[in-house]
């Protein structure tokens, strides 16, 4: 019985990690220390996973991260800018834990069934709202994110990977085949449910690059079928009224841009990102001194340019962040900062190129991050442990 402890029970508190960590972070932070205990502890016999991790693209980030801190040291900004730094330290330690997993055809499956698990229980209370208020308010109003147990952004974002890694199962598992089957059906309609922009557009860009770059069939066809999915995301939109207000689609061009600019934080915050680096104290080559620069400077630009009173109260309480991770880099680390992690993406790239499933996890969180700062939650830093520096270096033949 020890033995079987010895044997599985590290791996077994890994998978309980994967199924806790959609429903609270309290859990799989305890679960995740006693996983860094027992490493600690075990060295030994762990060594050698440890000392031979190969971090390959991952090293890029590696050095950006050293970039960071190097330049906060210099500064004097390292205690506040740890409190963001900090995330790179948890998904690159989570990836070292990982190498200890064996089946991850196992791993798969539990990362799939955690993300069903929430989003059933999304689904449920939903419902439970519809019933009441016959109503789905799932265009602009507040009630979403009381409706969902994640926030709709990542809830969406976690739908189209549990996509992803259903219909791979689809490929590998001929017992189960239609079962996966119907689970991407369902979860291709959740994300549909709930207007999730951002992922409606990712299943499209993923779609797309499935067709032209893994289909092998000729290049007529091939336009034939982006035509078909141009018509049928344009009539998903288009039919749907939460997702058309979601995307902003009005009777004119003018009155859509209008619509947009009043409704969409990011128009807002990506202009004070551009006015920012006009300052005199933004060094284009290492960015500004530290974060806290960053949040004043975007403070000071929401009080002075938004004029709408509740508006800008809104934004001062929210105290928004750049949400895209590209322009964060480009604010904190200047172009050095912002070509190490373009360099990492492209290296990225080109190592899970000739696997579909892994290109698609890797084009779902390069889309991701141009909307979101992932690197500033903890859930998101687990995510980039488990799906960028953990599945997308792993070898199997889904893809044959």
């Amino acid at each position: 019985m020890r033995d079987l402890v010895k044997e599985k029970g590290f791996e077994y508190l890994i998978y309980a990690l994967l199924l806790s960590l959609f429903f609270s972070m309290a859990i799989p932070n305890i679960i995740l220390a006693i996983l860094s205990i027992w490493t600690i502890i075990d060295y030994r016999k762990y060594r050698n996973l440890v000392l031979n991790f190969t971090f390959s693209s991952s090293a890029i980030l590696l050095m950006l991260l050293t970039f960071l801190i190097v330049k906060s040291i210099f500064f004097g900004t390292i205690l506040h800018d740890f409190k963001i730094l900090k995330g790179f330290f948890l998904f690159f330690w989570l990836a070292i834990i990982l190498k200890k997993v064996k089946d991850f055809n196992s791993f798969k499956v539990t990362v799939l069934w955690g993300i069903n698990a929430v989003i059933v229980c999304s689904v449920v209370l939903v419902s439970l709202f519809f019933l009441r208020h016959r109503i789905l308010p799932f265009s602009n109003t507040a009630e979403v994110n009381e409706l969902l147990l994640l926030e709709r952004p990542y809830i969406g974002f976690i739908a189209v990977l549990g996509l992803l890694l259903a219909i791979e199962r689809v490929f590998i598992s001929i017992k189960f085949k239609y079962f996966w089957i119907i689970n991407s059906v369902l979860l291709f309609l959740f994300i549909i449910l709930i207007s999730a922009r951002i992922s409606i557009i990712t299943l499209f860009l993923v779609a797309t690059i499935y067709l032209f770059f893994y289909a092998k069939i000729s290049l007529i066809k091939k336009v034939a079928s982006l035509i078909s999915f141009i018509v049928f995301f344009g009539l998903i939109v288009a039919t749907n009224k939460n997702i058309s207000e979601r995307f902003f689609i009005k009777s004119n061009l003018e009155e859509s841009l209008k619509v947009a600019s009043d409704y969409e934080p990011r128009i807002v915050i990506w202009n004070c990102a551009f006015s920012m680096t006009q300052k005199s104290d933004f060094n284009s080559f290492i960015g500004f001194d530290g974060y806290s620069t960053v949040s004043d400077n975007f403070l000071d630009c929401y009080s002075n340019t938004i004029e709408n009173v509740s508006k800008k109260e809104y934004f001062l309480s929210e105290k928004f962040n750049s949400h895209n991770q590209f322009i964060d880099f480009y604010l904190i680390g200047g172009l050095i900062g912002l070509a190490l992690f373009v360099a990492f993406f492209i290296k990225l790239f080109l190592e899970v190129r000739e696997n579909f499933f892994q290109t698609a996890i890797v084009a779902s969180f390069l889309l991701f991050f141009c909307v979101e700062n992932i690197f500033y939650r903890q859930f998101g830093c687990y995510l980039v442990g488990i799906f960028i520096l953990t599945l997308s270096h792993v070898k199997n033949k889904a893809n044959e």
